[in-house]
């Protein structure tokens, strides 16, 4: 390998690239192909299992697995040959390496095609176990009860599950390392892929330890160099926010320079590592597969040598522009995004003030008005007798231990159950309240934001909602929302001049043209793109559930419109010091963010939105 650095560097730019090109294209198509058929422009969270379930998705999904594993497969192929050049000290450049693996791309792509089928024949049914395991241990309760309280049979079911999957790693780890002879056996035999895996597993047969000695001694060098290179990038990062600047440029091209580096680095170590397979591989091949002898090879792999790498100070000078101006845009990039657009955010009380009180109650609701929440959110459902009252599970268990179904229970029923004495002595008698009562504490103080909750259990939720609302001449100061679009449709049906959201945790497709008025979602579902994109389809942006300094300032410099919190306090003390904070601030805030941010300091009954 170190005889062939540039040349097999080459080779993982080229495939980087040509990954890029090709995956970034057919995943767009292959999901809109999909989503057309739902007849809506995105879809989120459950729905993205149901389209994904479908005949059409999963053909979609295994093309798209397929294609991407045959990608690196070539990429691999073209590295492997490189290293069966060099055993035969035969030139070799990184064009010749990858035309000769391009040529082999359709019996790669099957060959991968086939592997992909092996691995879910044997991860299908560990699927279909732990569906049983949930279906039988945990639909009792609502399973926020079960990762909150952790209850002796979750932590059961977590060890089966977690040996489950040891288990399947292991099988999945064994055969692959039996095939592991198949690909150059495609490559220089120009064997079909199910003979090549057949012949793979008899050449292999009896060097199991071989085998996991070979690979997994130079994966641990390699897991080891990425360690290292993180905490040392770390503590350089450390550094540069820790010093004291009175000027943005030399920030921004400091903290330029170190994503730069972080992405070059990243690089390197995916090469040397895809490298070392090729390598392993093409060592193991020589010693266990068939014979090819050194005019077989050379007919194959023979190339004109590249001309020899001379470092002239005018590449060395260039070399030096081209890292400068990375670290120049890399750093723009980052100021861009830490900097953002003026401070005009809604402070969201989730659930209330749910990190100060006990959630969903009227304590916590009056706690986040004390606060100065602009905004107060809740979550309504039905119960037996046609109530509406606020409560997030759909059940008990998590904040009293009773489990007692929202939908089983009349409504003087569920008053009578204490949901405060978790949180604290304080709290003891705080009992479950009406969509009615909450509207009546926050009428005139603040506005109120409403998610319907839907558990399989809905009468007449959206309709009943619509009346409360009405009744208590509160139109202007409410919105809406839900994880389940079919509910928003209902609101917006029943009242089109509503103010409505979808809610979402993950989406698939372009969530900005869905016909809602605002889009709330989780941190990981959200980009400086995608709020650019919403904004200009008139469309305002949440994010949630936000509970720490560092990520506050981090959403409030990317222009969200709203931030969902536990700590309305919090969040209402950072938009005070952030119009003391200059612009070199800002930015040292966001990249302390980039670089490692503390936990929030307080511990919550759920992150579930």
């Amino acid at each position: 390998m170190r005889n062939n650095w540039k040349a097999l560097l080459q080779v993982h730019l080229i495939f980087s690239l040509l990954g890029t090109a090709i995956l970034g294209p057919l995943f767009g198509l292959l999901l809109q192909f999909v989503i057309e058929f739902s007849g809506y422009p995105a879809a989120s969270d459950q729905d993205i299992a149901l389209l994904l379930l479908t005949p059409l998705g999963m053909v979609s999904v295994l093309l798209l697995a397929s294609t991407f594993l045959a990608i690196g497969a070539v990429e691999i192929g073209a590295l492997m040959a490189i290293a069966v050049a060099s055993q035969y000290s035969i030139p070799s450049t990184s064009m010749t390496a990858s035309r000769y693996a391009i040529t082999h791309m359709v019996g790669l792509l099957r060959l991968t095609l086939q592997l992909t089928l092996k691995v879910l024949q044997f991860t299908i049914p560990l699927v279909l176990i732990v569906g049983l395991i949930f279906w039988i241990w945990f639909s009792e309760s609502d399973i926020n009860y079960y990762l909150s309280h952790r209850p002796p049979e979750f932590m059961v079911a977590v060890v089966i599950v977690l040996l489950l999957g040891l288990t399947l790693l292991g099988l999945i780890g064994y055969k692959l390392l039996r095939w592991c002879l198949a690909l150059p056996l495609v490559l220089f035999g120009n064997q079909p892929s199910g003979s090549a895996m057949r012949e793979s597993e008899q050449l292999t047969a009896g060097q199991l330890g071989r085998l996991v000695t070979s690979y997994f001694s130079f994966l641990a060098v390699a897991v080891l160099a990425g360690a290292i290179v993180a905490a040392l990038l770390d503590v350089i990062g450390g550094w540069i926010v820790a010093v004291p600047y009175q000027h943005l440029p030399p920030l921004v091209f400091m903290l330029g320079s170190l994503v730069a580096a972080w992405l070059a680095i990243n690089f390197f170590i995916s090469a040397m590592i895809l490298s070392s397979v090729a390598f392993v591989t093409a060592e193991l091949y020589a010693e266990l597969g068939p014979t090819i002898n050194r005019e077989q090879a050379q007919d194959v792999l023979q190339s004109e040598q590249e001309s020899s790498f001379d470092w002239t100070r005018k590449r060395v000078a260039l070399t030096f522009v081209a890292i400068v101006a990375v670290a120049g845009i890399a750093g723009v990039w980052l100021w861009q995004k830490s900097i953002g657009l003026p401070d005009q955010i809604a402070v969201i009380a989730h659930r209330g003030a749910a990190g100060a009180a006990p959630e969903n109650t009227l304590a916590a609701v009056r706690r986040a008005i004390i606060d100065g929440a602009d905004w107060v959110e809740i979550d309504v459902q039905e119960t037996r007798d046609g109530h509406v009252v606020v409560v997030h599970d759909s059940d008990f268990m998590k904040l009293s231990r009773n489990p007692l179904k929202v939908w089983d229970g009349d409504l003087e029923t569920i008053q009578k159950i204490d949901v405060g004495s978790w949180f604290g002595p304080e709290f003891v008698g705080e009992t479950v309240p009406t969509l009615a009562q909450v509207l009546d504490e926050v009428k005139g103080q603040a506005k109120l934001l409403i998610e319907l909750k839907y558990y399989g259990h809905d009468e007449d939720l959206e309709q009943r909602v619509v009346d409360i609302v009405e009744s208590a001449d509160m139109v202007e100061q409410v919105a809406f929302m839900s994880l389940k679009l079919q509910g928003v449709e209902k609101i917006q049906a029943l009242r089109p001049q509503w103010d409505v959201g979808l809610l979402a945790a993950t989406s698939v497709g372009d969530l900005s043209k869905m016909d809602v008025d605002f889009l709330a979602l989780g941190q990981g579902a959200v980009t400086s793109r995608f709020i650019k994109r919403s904004h200009s389809a008139g469309k305002r942006v949440l994010v949630w559930t936000i509970n720490d300094a560092l990520s506050l300032n981090k959403w409030m410099s990317m222009g969200v419109d709203g931030v969902i919190t536990d700590e309305p306090a919090l969040a209402g003390q950072v938009l005070k010091d952030r119009q003391q904070m200059s612009s070199a601030e800002r930015l040292l805030l966001s990249a302390a963010l980039f670089f490692g941010k503390p936990m929030p300091p307080s511990q919550y009954r759920d992150n579930s939105p």
